[in-house]
């Protein structure tokens, strides 16, 4: 009983660090394919006097994906459907042209209005609307979300690191006389702590199968029977068999700072 709670106590605090940084990882996937969802739905208006090109708005601004021309014919339509056919003729001749521009990348507020004043450099372009009310809606509460969670990861992992290194502490002192004995022998440190770096590196080992197992569940289980859009459409995402190596390595490099600051600390009393 005295082992199970003796490993316990480092695999808990472990495995909270590795699904913290498995949702981090798995947050990161999913919001990608977010702002690309985002960039596609995104378009900037520009009205031009003169006929213009990708490469002519490329020119101004490298961050230019896609342009798009709006037919004349289309606005005046939506302005009023009562116009004579020669009356529209008249204003598809004096109207500009009209312009929707896509970006390579999902901007924040700055990048995009400097992408507008670079493009109102052009004296062709007389306007661009960048719909910044709207942008700034979704950005903002887009960036809230990440910052949130991973202030919130953040403090799960360093309260987490406070308890392995506690933990590691508490094998020290259990095995202190062991270790001083072989001290005496002249063993070196590696020697000494070899005990504590076997123990650590297998609880390193099952919290990240135990995490992995976790995650696995849940793509298997629960999400696949949830409502979530986005986790529906993301859920092949959600745990890659490569993750199991990254935690393992994740794992094992942690708890061996862990026993290090503590081998060192004890080795300066």
């Amino acid at each position: 009983m005295k082992f199970i709670k003796r490993h316990v106590s480092l695999i808990f605090p472990m495995v909270a660090i590795l699904l913290g940084l498995e949702f981090f990882i798995v947050f990161d996937r999913t919001t990608k394919n977010y702002e690309e969802s985002l960039k596609e739905s995104y378009a900037m208006l520009v009205v031009a006097t003169e006929e213009m090109s990708i490469d002519d708005f490329q020119s101004w601004d490298k961050r230019v994906f896609k342009v798009a021309e709006i037919e004349k014919s289309k606005i005046i339509d939506r302005v009023d459907n009562t116009f004579k056919d020669a009356l529209k003729s008249n204003l598809d001749e004096q109207m500009p042209n009209f312009y929707s521009i896509k970006l390579n990348s999902y901007l924040n507020n700055r990048a995009l209005e400097q992408v507008k004043q670079n493009f109102l450099k052009d004296d062709k372009i007389t306007r661009v609307e960048t719909f910044d009310t709207l942008h700034r809606s979704n950005y903002g509460l887009f960036s809230f979300i990440k910052f949130a969670f991973g202030t919130f990861i953040l403090f799960m992992t360093i309260i987490g690191f406070f308890l392995i290194v506690k933990q590691m502490e508490v094998w020290n002192f259990l095995h202190s006389q062991r270790m001083k004995v072989m001290d005496i022998f002249g063993a070196s440190l590696f020697l000494r702590s070899k005990i504590l770096i076997n123990m650590a590196f297998v609880d390193a080992i099952l919290s990240a199968i135990l995490a992995s197992g976790v995650f696995y569940l849940i793509q298997n289980s629960w999400v696949k029977g949830s409502n979530i859009a986005i986790l529906q459409d993301n859920v092949t995402k959600l745990f890659f068999f490569n993750d199991i190596l990254l935690l393992c390595v994740a794992s094992i490099v942690i708890v061996m700072i862990a026993v290090f600051l503590v081998v060192i600390n004890v080795k300066e009393e």
